[in-house]
C-alpha cells in the first residue's frame, strides 16, 4: 500500500511510514522479502550506499489500488528493459524520505498523505505538488510540501510560490456573480469561503491561505572512480557548506517572493496585529535537519520570522487575530474610562442648601459645631419646683405643725374646708366654748 503511494522506496522510508514507532527497520525488510517471493514487489537496484530500492510489480499494484481510497493517485509501473536496472527518480525518493520523517515525528500519517496532487491555474503551467498532507482534526491539518533539489534555480522556486498563491485565489463555482463581488475584494475570512481551495480541502484552523513546506535538498554528489574515502572531518566540513548554500538559497526565496507570504497591517492607532487572511504561510527547512534532528524539533524557518520554530508554532499566527481582539478591546476598555472621566469632569458641583439662624445654629450643635454654648449633653437638667401660692404672713407652715404660742396645731385649713374638728360638734360650738 504504501508503495502504491510512492513511486519507489527504500526499507527505510517504508518502515518510518508504517512501523514508525518501531527502533529498526528489520521487520519492514523481512516484509519486503515475503512479498518478493509472492511477485508483489521487485528489487529495481541498489543505491549506492547499498540499500535496495524496491517498487511494484503488476500484480501488487492492482492489490495495492483495491486497498487505497478512490481517487488517489498511484504510481507507474516501470518494467525492466533487456536486463537492465532502470534509471531511478532521486526526487520521488526525497518525497518518500519526507514523508517518513513526518509520520515519524508523529505529523500526518500514511493515509493522510497524497503524491503528485495537481493545483491548475487558467493561462498557466499546471502546478503538480509533491506531497500533501489532510489529517482534519491534528494541529497541521493541511501542508502542502515541496521537496526541491538543487537543480531548479531559485527563481523556479519563486514562481511555484507565485503559482500557489494565484491558485488560492481563484473563485469558487458561482462566486463570481455580482452579489458575491464585494465579499471577494473584502478583507477577513469570510472571502475564503467563496475560494476554490476551501472547495477542496478543509478549513486550515488558521488565519491565511494553505501553508506551504519548503524542504531544501541537496543534489546527490557522486565520488569519482577510485577517489579516496573522505574522513569524518572532511564529511562534516562538507555537510557543513551544503547546509550554508540551502540556506542561503532558502533566503534568496525569501526576499524575492515577500508580496506573496508579507501580512498587512490592521487599521487604527496603536494596534500592531497583522492581517494574515490573504497571505500565503511559507516554511523551509533541510531534508538533513529533518534527518538529524526529527520533524518535531525546531528546525522550521518561517518565512518573514527570525529563528527557528517546530512546525506547529512557525504556522501559528500569534500577532494575527487573536492579538488585534485584545487590542481592540483594550482601546475600548480605555476609550469607555476617559468618556467616564470627562463626563464626570463636566458634571456641575451641587450647591449648598440655605440655612436660617435658628436651623443653622441647631445644625452646628448637632453637628457638633461651637455656638458659645455646651454642648446638651454637657448641660445638666434644671429641675421643675412647684409653685405654692403666697401667704401675707411669709411662707406657710407645715401642716399638722404647732401654733405659735403653743396653743396646738392650726385649724384654720380645716375650717376654711369645712371640715369639723371634733366629731359630733361643730366649729361655732368649739369656739364658743373656749
Amino acid at each position: 500500500m504504501s508503495l502504491g503511494l510512492f513511486q519507489r522506496a527504500t526499507a527505510r522510508e517504508l518502515w518510518q511510514l508504517v512501523l514508525p514507532h518501531q527502533k529498526a527497520d528489520k521487520a519492514v525488510r523481512q516484509a519486503l522479502v515475503d512479498l518478493e517471493a509472492a511477485g508483489r514487489v521487485r528489487e529495481e537496484l541498489r543505491l549506492p550506499d547499498g540499500r535496495k530500492l524496491w517498487c511494484l510489480t503488476s500484480s501488487g499494484r492492482r492489490e495495492a489500488i483495491g486497498l487505497l481510497p478512490a481517487g488517489t493517485r498511484i504510481s507507474a509501473l516501470r518494467p525492466v528493459k533487456d536486463g537492465r536496472p532502470a534509471a531511478y527518480s532521486e526526487h520521488a525518493l526525497d518525497v518518500a524520505a519526507t514523508a517518513g520523517l513526518l509520520a515519524r515525528a508523529g505529523i500526518g500519517h500514511l493515509e493522510a498523505f497524497t503524491t503528485e496532487v495537481e493545483h491548475a491555474v487558467p493561462r498557466r503551467r499546471s502546478l503538480f505538488t509533491d506531497l500533501v498532507l489532510r489529517d482534519p482534526g491534528a494541529d497541521v491539518p493541511l501542508l502542502l510540501v515541496e521537496a526541491d533539489r538543487d537543480n531548479e534555480s531559485a527563481g523556479e522556486l519563486a514562481e511555484k510560490l507565485t503559482g500557489y498563491r494565484a491558485w488560492c485565489e481563484l473563485p469558487a463555482k458561482g462566486a463570481l456573480k455580482a452579489k458575491f463581488a464585494d465579499s471577494l475584494r473584502a478583507r477577513g475570512a469570510r472571502t475564503h469561503e467563496l475560494r476554490l481551495w476551501r472547495a477542496r480541502y478543509l478549513a486550515t484552523g488558521r488565519e491565511g491561505l494553505p501553508a506551504v513546506a519548503l524542504v531544501l535538498v541537496p543534489g546527490r554528489k557522486r565520488q569519482r572512480p577510485g577517489a579516496k574515502p573522505s574522513t569524518e572531518e572532511e564529511k562534516r566540513e562538507q555537510a557543513r557548506r551544503v547546509h550554508e548554500r540551502l540556506m542561503a538559497r532558502g533566503r534568496h526565496v525569501e526576499a524575492t517572493t515577500e508580496a506573496l507570504w508579507s501580512p498587512l497591517p490592521y487599521w487604527g492607532d496603536g494596534t500592531t496585529a497583522r492581517d494574515y487572511h490573504r497571505a500565503l504561510p511559507v516554511v523551509a527547512t533541510t531534508l538533513p535537519l529533518l534527518r538529524a534532528r526529527g520533524a518535531d524539533a525546531a528546525v522550521w524557518r518561517r518565512f518573514g520570522r527570525p529563528g527557528w520554530h517546530t512546525l506547529h508554532h512557525a504556522l501559528d499566527n500569534p500577532d494575527g487575530d487573536q492579538l488585534l481582539t485584545a487590542q481592540r478591546a483594550a482601546a475600548d476598555q480605555a476609550r469607555r474610562e476617559q468618556q467616564e472621566a470627562e463626563h464626570e469632569a463636566a458634571r456641575p458641583a451641587p450647591a449648598a442648601p440655605r440655612s436660617s439662624p435658628t436651623s443653622g445654629g441647631r445644625r452646628k450643635r448637632a453637628l457638633g459645631g461651637t455656638t458659645g454654648c455646651a454642648p446638651p449633653a454637657a448641660r445638666p437638667r434644671p429641675t421643675r419646683r412647684r409653685r405654692r401660692p403666697p401667704s401675707a404672713s411669709g411662707p406657710p407652715p407645715k401642716p399638722n405643725a404647732p401654733a405659735p404660742g403653743g396653743a396646738g396645731p392650726d385649724r384654720s385649713a380645716a375650717f376654711r374646708r369645712g371640715v369639723p374638728t371634733r366629731p359630733g360638734g361643730s366649729g361655732d360650738g368649739a369656739k364658743a366654748h373656749r
